[in-house]
C-alpha cells in the first residue's frame, strides 16, 4: 500500500515551483498528489497528513483527485491536520488520526480593499465559502450516525481552536484513532499556533522567472553548440 505525503502548506502548482526554488521543501501542490496517484496505479493508498493547511481551493482540488481515484484511500493525520488539509482528507474513504495529532476546523479568511460595499461583499463571500466547507464535511459524514448538527459544526469553526482526535471523532469528522490503546486520553498541554503563512513576494517570483529564463537560455546555447558540432563532423567526412 503506497504512502502519499501531504506535508506543509498547500499551494498552487506555480507558486510551489517558486517557493521550492527559494528553498522551501515542506509544501504540497496538486501536481505532487496527482503524480503520486498516477504512480500508485490503482493500488490502495494512505495519505499521510502533517499540514497546517493553506489555499482552500488547493485542498478542494486534492480532495477531488482522491475522491476520483480508483483504489481505496485512507487519510492518516500524523501531526497537524488543519484548515485546508482537512478538506483534502475528506476525499479519502476513511480518515484516521494518530492520538497526538493537532486538528483544527475553522472558517476561511481573506483580505479585501474598497469601500463599505466591498467589505460587505467580502464578508458575504467568506460566509459562502464557510458554507462550502460545511457542505464538504457533511457530504462525507452526513449519512453516518453520530455526526454533529450543522449548527454545532459552525460553532466549532467559529471557535478556531485545535481539538484532539477524540473530539474530532465525536464530531464525526474522523473515523478512527490508531496507534493507541483501547482508551485514548486527551492531551492536557496547550499548543502553539500554526504560525503565519509563507510570504511569497514579487521579488521571489521575479527571481524564479530569471532563474527559469537562464536555464532555458543555457539549454538553447547547448543545443546550438551540439548542432554546430554535428555540422563540423559532417564536414570532416568530405
Amino acid at each position: 500500500m503506497p504512502d502519499i505525503a501531504l506535508r506543509g502548506e498547500l499551494w498552487d502548482n506555480d507558486s510551489a515551483d517558486v517557493l521550492r526554488f527559494w528553498g522551501w521543501r515542506d509544501i504540497t501542490a496538486p501536481m505532487d498528489i496527482q503524480a503520486a496517484l498516477e504512480a500508485a496505479g490503482g493500488e490502495d493508498v494512505t495519505l499521510l497528513v502533517n499540514s497546517p493547511g493553506g489555499d482552500m481551493t488547493v485542498g478542494l482540488e486534492i480532495r477531488s483527485m482522491l475522491r476520483r481515484y480508483q483504489g481505496r484511500t485512507t487519510a492518516l493525520f500524523q501531526g497537524y491536520g488543519a484548515s485546508a488539509a482537512t478538506l483534502a482528507a475528506t476525499g479519502c474513504q476513511t480518515i484516521q488520526s494518530e492520538p497526538g495529532a493537532l486538528l483544527c476546523y475553522h472558517n476561511p479568511s481573506g483580505g479585501a480593499e474598497g469601500d463599505y460595499r466591498a467589505m460587505r461583499r467580502s464578508a458575504e463571500s467568506l460566509r459562502n465559502a464557510r458554507d462550502c466547507i460545511l457542505e464538504v464535511y457533511t457530504a462525507r459524514s452526513g449519512a453516518r450516525e453520530g455526526i454533529r448538527s450543522r449548527e454545532e459544526l459552525i460553532s466549532l469553526m467559529d471557535r478556531d481552536i485545535f481539538i484532539t482526535p477524540t473530539q474530532a471523532r465525536e464530531y464525526g469528522l474522523i473515523d478512527e484513532i490508531v496507534g493507541a490503546g483501547a482508551e485514548v486520553a486527551d492531551p492536557a498541554a496547550f499548543v502553539a499556533a500554526a504560525g503565519s503563512r509563507i510570504r511569497l513576494t514579487q521579488a521571489m517570483r521575479e527571481g524564479y522567472q530569471s532563474h527559469v529564463a537562464g536555464q532555458r537560455a543555457e539549454a538553447a546555447r547547448k543545443e546550438q553548440a551540439e548542432r554546430i558540432l554535428a555540422r563540423l563532423r559532417v564536414l570532416e567526412q568530405f
